[in-house]
């Protein structure tokens, strides 16, 4: 093989290569943040107390034929961080409605930012 043919050859191979660096974080973004997304959507209030421990506050209210569950949490960093729950229309069922600071202030919207402030909810940071 000639050397124009060597350095042609060499060149491709180094665009291949940097290619796949440069594209290889942003997919692993985005399966964590699929892997985000279902946990939070799978999530239960007695889930959230198995992998987080037994909250500071567990309250349940009824009004009319609306369920909800609120959970105050302790993090890693001794924050409070609220989680809201409704009850599904499945019976047993519940839906994960909002990550929050207790006063309301910081809502949590992200999968990302919601799995951050709480991550004992995700197993395998643990």
């Amino acid at each position: 093989m000639k050397t124009a043919g060597k350095i042609a050859v060499g060149v491709v191979l180094v665009g291949v290569v940097a290619g796949s660096v440069m594209k290889g974080p942003a997919w692993k973004q985005r399966v964590r943040i699929w892997r985000y997304e279902r946990i939070l959507r799978q999530l239960t209030p007695d889930q959230a107390i198995a992998l987080c421990g037994k909250p500071i506050r567990d309250e349940t209210q009824t009004q009319g034929w609306e369920v909800t569950r609120r959970l105050i949490i302790r993090n890693y960093y001794s924050l409070a961080v609220e989680l809201d729950f409704a009850a599904a229309p499945e019976p047993g069922k519940w839906q994960l409605d909002a990550i929050q600071d207790p006063s309301g202030e910081i809502t949590y919207e992200t999968p990302a930012s919601q799995i951050g402030v709480l991550p004992c909810l995700d197993k395998k940071e643990k």
